[in-house]
């Protein structure tokens, strides 16, 4: 049934309406005119609309802020309509008090419980620590917490702690092994789904405004959206080419060399005169005077000593904290090095897969959930913490073991 928030998206993006166009911009039959007539009457109410024979937007910092909401949704794959839900924020209130948590803390019934924690783990809010007990830790990020401003509630999150999860991870890396062993595969098209997952996810970060839906039918059904530049467009197309050499290097477990870092920079970054160049002047990080990158005259020494701890790195025999420990190392003094002069960011990401990939651990995601936490321990940083950015990359590899363990054959 539609719902007040699908009216009032229709309305605020196709403009003026009358009530019958409402109906048929929502592809709606003539049954549902009434239903869609009494959420006008409800937005009214709350003074998101006007009517006077047509009906349209009331601008205001409200509706401003409910259009965000939804529009986030709609970029992300969203269902708003069950995010909305009363029972679901009050859910969100309640757990966000905490940690880790588990339905003793929520005060709801068991399937409620179960059903609302597999949407937001779906979503990339929610990380499921443990399936019995059913143990979980939900995301600090600006969506929810926007969300949850929105509607009245207290917008106070749990004070985190570093935690690590290499007894999880090694459990899961365990389990992949022993299924890859036996005979099991991951279907590919699910590994497609990830790849567009994570190129959305990377190049979202740096502003560009395709949504995730539009990411997918371009990489998966090569279906061009309209709306957008011609260099959006590519940014989307050239990244996966950077992508896919990479995950067919990590395969092939081809050593990670200057040349090689320079080729993905170059497929990534093809719409650019500097493509497959380090930078010849300084750089800043727009709106954070606090994240220093190097004087463009120390990039050459700064990556030949980072590749001669990689080869040293590549020498040893590593258990999974070793790894962990070394790739988020290589993607935060990667990106402080900064050797480019666009698209650092997009490469240190890339990197930090390829050298998890090459361990074999089948990291190919960064959900939605972590945005925030990531941004605010690399781009965002006031000081560098190496070690509460590895407790990060821990968690993201926990929840993309899991996640390809579930979707086993």
């Amino acid at each position: 049934m539609v719902s007040e928030f699908d009216v009032f998206y229709i309305i605020a993006t196709k403009g003026e309406l009358k009530i019958v166009d409402i109906v048929d911009a929502l592809n709606k039959e003539t049954e549902e005119y009434q239903n869609i007539f009494n959420n006008v009457i409800k937005l009214e109410k709350q003074g998101y609309v006007k009517r006077n024979g047509t009906v349209k937007i009331v601008h205001s910092k409200k509706s401003v802020s409910l259009f965000n909401l939804i529009s986030f949704c709609m970029n992300n794959g969203l269902n708003y309509n069950l995010l909305f839900k009363k029972s679901m924020l009050e859910f969100l209130n309640i757990v966000k008090r905490k940690e880790f948590f588990t339905i003793n803390d929520a005060n709801i019934h068991a399937a409620t419980f179960k059903s609302y924690v597999e949407l937001l783990n779906r979503y990339g809010f929610l990380l499921i620590v443990s399936r019995k007990p059913l143990k979980c830790k939900l995301l600090r990020n600006h969506f929810l917490i926007d969300l949850l401003r929105f509607f009245g509630y207290s917008i106070e999150f749990y004070t985190p702690k570093n935690s690590s999860m290499i007894k999880q991870i090694t459990k899961e890396f365990k389990t992949y092994k022993r299924r890859q062993r036996e005979g099991y595969t991951v279907r590919k098209d699910l590994e497609n789904i990830r790849e567009a997952s994570f190129i959305h996810t990377s190049l979202s970060l740096e502003g560009n405004p395709i949504t995730l839906p539009e990411t997918q039918k371009l990489i998966l059904d090569e279906i061009v959206p309209e709306k957008y530049k011609l260099s959006q467009i590519e940014e989307v197309t050239n990244y996966k080419k950077a992508i896919d050499l990479m995950i067919e290097n990590a395969k092939r477990k081809i050593k990670l060399t200057l040349p090689l870092i320079l080729d993905y920079h170059r497929l990534a970054m093809a719409a650019i005169k500097e493509a497959g160049k380090t930078r010849a002047q300084n750089v800043i990080i727009k709106n954070n005077p606090n994240f220093r990158t190097s004087d463009w005259q120390d990039i050459p020494e700064k990556l030949a000593d980072l590749l001669g701890e990689y080869n040293n790195y590549m020498k040893k025999k590593k258990d999974m904290e070793e790894v962990i420990k070394f790739a988020s190392y290589f993607h935060n003094e990667f990106q402080r090095i900064h050797p480019f002069i666009d698209g650092n960011s997009r490469i240190s990401r890339l990197l930090l897969f390829y050298i998890l990939r090459g361990e074999g651990i089948p990291v190919l995601e960064l959900p939605l959930g972590y945005f925030d936490i990531y941004l605010d321990f690399t781009k965002r940083s006031v000081k560098r913490d190496d070690d509460s950015f590895r407790y990060l990359i821990e968690e993201i590899i926990f929840m993309n073991l899991k996640g390809v363990n579930s979707a086993y054959l």
